[in-house]
């Protein structure tokens, strides 16, 4: 939402778009800077090092139409902004569930790592195709790629959290300044679309009666939990059964 687009709202409904502008903007530099260094330089690295110890595989053309083992500067410029993408992506859904963490930081930094590392590590890891099959060893292999969504999904949770509050730039600089860093999302807009949705669903639920009920109801967050928690087990053994298979 534009400043002018917020000043046309009621005003309980501006004052929550408003923060509710900050915190995604808030969590969209810093996921958007680690999707370029985790995701962008650390695939980079992550695929010299499997470059390095398969030589032989040089030259093959990878699933995602790269040619391993050469690096040029056109593909290193398309990975880092793919990582940047991603990093937008992450934040958007953090944003969403960050609600819903719970216990001492340390556990929260660690639940919310691990469910990335899983489910995007199971879509990456698969047994057709060239890349797993090629590569060696392949617990390395399947590591490095389980490892990076992890690593970013921990420093996000650390990171963001460390800046959402009263004292926080975010909070205290003027709007237009504050919210910049959602221009990072035009190139997503529909998901953005999504995350607005979401939101004034929610604003609508808590301005009324039986909404407000549902919404504070620990059986709510407990039940989106759950959800998340058959994702993450379903993907565990999915991406389980790969590795089994490609070790």
């Amino acid at each position: 939402m534009t400043t002018t687009h917020l000043d046309s709202l009621p005003v309980g409904w501006r004052v929550s778009a408003e923060q509710a502008a900050r915190r995604l903007a808030t969590i969209t530099v810093v996921g958007a800077l680690l999707g370029f260094l985790v995701g962008g330089v650390g695939g980079r690295l992550a695929m010299m090092l499997l470059a390095r110890l398969n030589p032989a595989a040089t030259g093959a053309t990878s699933d995602d139409g790269f040619r391993m083992g050469q690096f040029t500067v056109t593909d290193t410029i398309g990975l880092l902004l793919t990582g940047t993408g991603f990093g937008v992506v992450g934040a958007g859904v953090y944003a969403v569930v960050r609600g819903l963490m719970l216990g001492p930081r340390w556990f929260q930094v660690l639940s919310v790592a691990g469910g990335p590392a899983v489910v995007v590590g199971a879509a990456i890891v698969h047994t057709d195709g060239v890349d797993f099959n090629l590569l060696s060893p392949a617990w390395l292999a399947i590591g490095l790629f389980v490892a990076i969504p992890g690593l970013y999904a921990a420093l996000l949770t650390w990171l963001a959290e460390g800046r959402l509050h009263e004292a926080s730039w975010f909070t205290r600089a003027p709007l237009m300044f504050a919210a910049a860093p959602l221009l990072l999302w035009i190139p997503l807009a529909p998901l953005l679309a999504v995350l607005v949705l979401l939101w004034a669903s929610r604003e609508w639920l808590r301005r009324t009666t039986r909404g407000a009920s549902a919404l504070t109801n620990p059986a709510t967050a407990w039940a989106a939990r759950l959800g998340l928690t058959a994702i993450f087990v379903l993907s565990l053994v999915d991406l389980g059964r790969d590795a089994s298979e490609l070790m």
